[in-house]
């Protein structure tokens, strides 16, 4: 549980108060590599902190797999539209390892935010940030050939590429597995 208030504390530090009521309202989970998080139709209520193991954001088009983000130890993860405006998720969230969660259900991030001024501040910056990502994947995929959108998956993912699969990692660049294994090759 004190995974989730330090990471807290690094984006915003947390008053002694906040992190106390913070503490009663944090629940942990655990879900089996191929288990679902969230499920695109049903509504998303909890933002998590992975303490340990690999997320990925993804949904079907025309049968095609599309794969939106992946996130790993100690990021914060949602889904931002379903978990804000209450309404169902169109995509879902599994788990591509066995994988730890703390979370906070939304009713409670809301007490927390109404009681505590450092604990709103800190989950104003954290949604920042999440629409940030969305924005600068939306370019990525729109603005960047092949090879761009591969050097950015290796420079945010880099380090991830022994626990991601050759398609998965196909899937979020937008191209097929041997194209992928073409701009491989050119390294």
């Amino acid at each position: 549980m004190n995974d989730f208030i330090k990471q807290a504390d690094l984006i915003s530090p947390l008053s002694a108060e906040a992190k106390a009521d913070l503490m009663i309202y944090l629940k942990e989970s655990f879900f089996e590599k191929g288990k679902m998080v969230n499920q695109k139709g049903k509504i998303s209520r909890r933002l998590y902190l992975i303490e340990s193991g690999l997320l990925k954001h993804y949904y079907y088009y025309n049968g095609n797999q599309f794969i939106l983000r992946f996130f790993c130890d100690k990021r914060f993860v949602t889904i931002s539209d379903s978990f804000l405006k209450n309404i169902p998720a169109e995509y879902s969230t599994i788990a591509l390892e066995d994988t730890t969660l703390l979370y906070l259900e939304y009713d409670d991030l809301e007490k927390l935010c109404a009681k505590h001024h450092s604990f709103e501040h800190f989950i104003r910056i954290v949604i920042s940030n999440m629409a940030i990502m969305s924005i600068d994947r939306l370019k990525t995929m729109l603005h960047l050939n092949a090879n761009e959108r591969y050097q950015n998956y290796l420079a945010e993912y880099g380090h991830l590429q022994q626990r991601v699969s050759l398609g998965d990692t196909a899937s979020f660049l937008g191209i097929s597995q041997v194209s992928l294994s073409r701009l491989r090759a050119r390294k």
